[in-house]
């Protein structure tokens, strides 16, 4: 679900300038079981919008409530099996907003919302579900993590030099 949102949620292609360009196909970025419904795109986009509100409300505390939202709006219905519970959906098109919120509400029942997020670095909006025993993450990836450090590192190696015409620091 995190690459599916970080690749058609309108905010994260927007910011890594991606635009332009193609969606991947949605079926094998969700490593989908079984038939996808056919969706436009516009459909793909507003379902991971949905769930980008999720993950992005999260570390204001506010991850149910869009969850809530969610919920309501692809509306799916429990049913209970001998296999236990299985959800399902009146049309077609209510699949896949479905199984995006019905995926986030089993994280959320067994994950503080603090571990879903999106990340800090500067030019990156993308989501992530931190899975680490820790439960500190707050970078998509590690390339974003180590451009964030390597930044800090820049910034700090240059605010240590002094001014032009100062004596360097003995």
């Amino acid at each position: 679900m995190v690459e599916f949102v970080n690749e058609y949620a309108d905010r994260p292609r927007a910011v890594a300038g991606e635009q332009e360009m193609p969606y991947p196909d949605a079926a094998e970025v969700l490593t989908w079981s079984g038939p996808l419904p056919v969706l436009a795109a516009g459909d793909l986009v507003a379902a991971a919008n949905a769930a980008y509100r999720v993950f992005s409300s999260a570390p204001d505390g506010r991850a149910f409530e869009e969850l809530n939202a969610l919920l309501r709006s692809a509306r799916p219905s429990p049913v209970a099996t001998e296999s236990g519970l299985r959800w399902t959906v009146d049309a077609p098109g209510e699949v896949l907003p479905a199984a995006l919120a019905t995926c986030l509400l089993e994280w959320l029942m067994n994950h503080e919302q603090a571990r879903l997020g999106t990340c800090e670095a500067a030019k990156c909006v993308d989501v992530y579900a931190d899975v680490s025993p820790a439960g500190r993450r707050r970078f998509c990836s590690s390339t974003c993590l180590s451009r964030h450090k390597v930044a800090a590192y820049r910034r700090r190696s240059s605010g240590s030099r002094g001014q032009p015409g100062e004596p360097e620091p003995s």
